[in-house]
């Protein structure tokens, strides 16, 4: 089974730390998603696609970490 040459070891804390980073931010990127913007001086600065996007790979990433060693 190959690695993924990656050489730095975390604590599992850390771990469980993205895990819970990327939900909160898959949570608020729905929930932005669904509000309509009626003024354009009210834009989000980051899009609710762009927290999914990274919500998910904290969700993948977090448990990977956690569970590695």
């Amino acid at each position: 089974m190959k690695s993924l040459n990656i050489d730095i070891i975390f604590p599992w804390e850390v771990g469980l730390i993205i895990f819970i980073c990327g939900l909160i931010l898959i949570i608020l990127g729905v929930k932005q998603s669904k509000l309509e913007i009626d003024d354009f001086d009210k834009i989000y600065f980051v899009k609710p696609t762009t927290k999914i996007l990274f919500g998910f790979v904290g969700c993948v990433l977090g448990p990977y970490n956690c569970f590695l060693y």
